[in-house]
């Protein structure tokens, strides 16, 4: 209790005291009225209380009236906190898991991770962990007993899709997931990348995924894609040094500027860019975060490569750690970022900064291009946005897709190659069989309108008269539902396509198979195939 009351105050003060030393007063006073608040419970609440619980929540709540970036880290989780944001390095046997009704299954298996090693396979339903009974247990509580030092071992007793009882025991070590999963040389010797997160290493990774493909099209490169689509950010140091890879020595790519001047930073090229003549395109969408707007920023405002796709999350902000007493971490955000043309792309969401100057005033890039902050980046050519249809939702939700792949895994003959798998149509008629037979629903909705209509209707005492209207209109709306599973096909091909493909030919394999019929990527390859356009974009109008 003494320990997280003393990490409170010292949060409260770390946030709040240092930099307003004319509010002390205030400060002092309302850590007192909240002592005596604790003081009261403890003395006199009816029940007993939990006071870890009680002050853990405390601190939580105060930081959520902040942002949702700024977190308080207890001691228990300051190293997976570590391992998943910063190193991503960690003790364990390498899988993704997931929770299908009441037991934890294997959903994806890292390739050559001791899980692969023990063949373990995607739907493998996890019974028992050293003996532990493992139904009705979360994912965090299974992933808790997987994880370990490495060169211990566990014990995982698991039932096959097949219903086949295995007992494997894994010998764990330490897991180093790669951040660039796949790249390739695609037409015209243009080179592909996909990089997923921003951690240590990624950005020598993507060095060598580079200098490997420059290689392979015999120092001929005619140009670079490099996919930053879904990736949610991470370490600023990394992506800076990626922008190094294409920007030369001693530009300015970044200025950060917090309400204590000891964060305010410029950040300038320190090397000799290894590529800066090589045309490049960044892929973003919506859910393109933090450090990828900050490479997608930089290039753009520097005219050094063409941003596509759709407009990115928005995130402007840079997090530090602080280490608290008892080997607590406060995370907290302690600058805005600008990119090059001097715009902060942080998107505002409170009522109160809808007016930001920043979201209507035009920034200028290097060749004299007009941009904007305030809302994430605006992509130089917009994608059209994916229709996200309900049943292909519903079909994901609920785990249709993944189960039917495991009844039909062991079935098919797989190809050499990804590029080559083909969904039959055999096949897909199997599903249609079994979403049949599994008397498949999902809600739309017009599903909600009906049902309020019916409500309405029934407190105005109408309902009785427009019975059977109503039970026509339901029957059009379940006919119209039925039609989705082939006005969505082909998406719904794509997905149950890359679910089975995971299974053969991992992550690696689903991200060159999507290559196939990706929009974003053709778009990107028809840009850099036209130097003309491509000089057109990135000059003034």
């Amino acid at each position: 209790m003494k320990k997280l009351h003393y990490i409170l105050f010292i949060i409260i003060t770390t946030i709040l005291l240092a930099p307003f030393a004319s509010n002390y007063f205030e400060i002092s006073k309302n850590l007192e009225i909240f002592n005596n608040i604790y003081r009261e419970l403890e003395k006199s609440y009816v029940e007993n209380i939990n006071p870890g619980k009680l002050m853990e929540e405390t601190i939580d709540n105060m930081l959520k009236t902040l942002d949702q970036w700024t977190v308080y880290i207890p001691e228990s989780e300051v190293e997976d906190y570590r391992e998943r944001s910063i190193t991503g390095e960690y003790g364990g046997i390498g899988s993704k898991i997931r929770k299908i009704d009441d037991y934890v299954v294997i959903a994806e298996p890292f390739k050559g991770s001791p899980s692969d090693k023990a063949n373990l396979q995607i739907g493998d339903k996890i019974i028992e962990i050293d003996g532990q009974k493992m139904k009705n247990m979360n994912t965090e509580d299974v992933s808790e007993l997987l994880r370990g030092a490495a060169g211990t071992s566990v014990i995982i007793k698991f039932k096959t899709p097949s219903d086949k009882i295995k007992t494997v025991t894994i010998t764990r070590e330490k897991i180093k997931t790669a951040t660039v999963p796949y790249y390739e040389l695609i037409n015209n010797n243009t080179a592909y990348i996909k990089l997923t997160q921003f951690k240590r290493r990624s950005s020598q990774e993507v060095k060598d995924a580079l200098i490997d493909l420059d290689s392979l099209s015999n120092n001929e490169l005619t140009g670079l894609i490099l996919d930053l689509r879904n990736n949610p950010g991470g370490l600023l140091r990394e992506c800076l040094e990626i922008v190094n890879l294409f920007v030369p020595k001693n530009d300015t790519i970044l200025t950060a500027k917090g309400k204590n001047t000891a964060w305010n930073k410029t950040y300038v090229t320190k090397k000799d860019a290894l590529y800066e003549n090589l045309p490049v395109v960044v892929l973003i969408n919506e859910r393109s975060a933090s450090a990828s707007e900050i490479v997608a920023g930089c290039l753009q405002d520097l005219d050094r490569g063409v941003v596509m796709g759709r407009n990115s999350f928005g995130k402007g902000l840079i997090q530090q750690n602080q280490k608290l007493s008892y080997n607590t971490q406060l995370k907290l955000t302690v600058a805005k970022y600008y990119t090059p043309s001097g715009r902060c792309i942080q998107k505002n969401s409170d009522d109160k900064n809808k007016d930001d100057k920043n979201l209507e005033t035009s920034f200028l890039t290097k060749n004299g291009r007009h941009v904007f902050g305030g809302g994430g980046i605006n992509p130089d050519i917009e994608m059209e946005e994916r229709e996200n249809a309900k049943i292909v939702f519903s079909l994901l939700k609920d785990n249709h897709i993944f189960k039917f792949s495991d009844n039909v895994f062991e079935t098919i003959t797989f190809p050499n190659s990804p590029k080559e798998f083909i969904l039959t149509d055999e096949l897909f008629s199997q599903f249609q069989n079994y979403l049949e037979k599994d008397s498949f629903e999902f809600s739309v909705y017009s599903d909600e309108v009906v049902s309020l209509l019916e409500e309405t209707l029934d407190e105005e005492n109408y309902l009785s008269t427009m019975e059977d209207d109503i039970a026509l209109l339901k029957a059009k709306i379940l006919s119209a539902k039925k039609m989705d599973l082939a006005r969505h096909e082909i998406d719904i091909r794509r997905r149950l396509a890359s679910e089975l493909i995971l299974r053969r030919f991992y992550n690696q394999g689903v991200i060159e198979y999507g290559l196939q019929n990706d929009p974003y990527v053709d778009s990107a390859t028809d840009v850099l195939s036209d130097p003309s356009k491509y000089i057109e974009i990135l000059s003034v109008k």
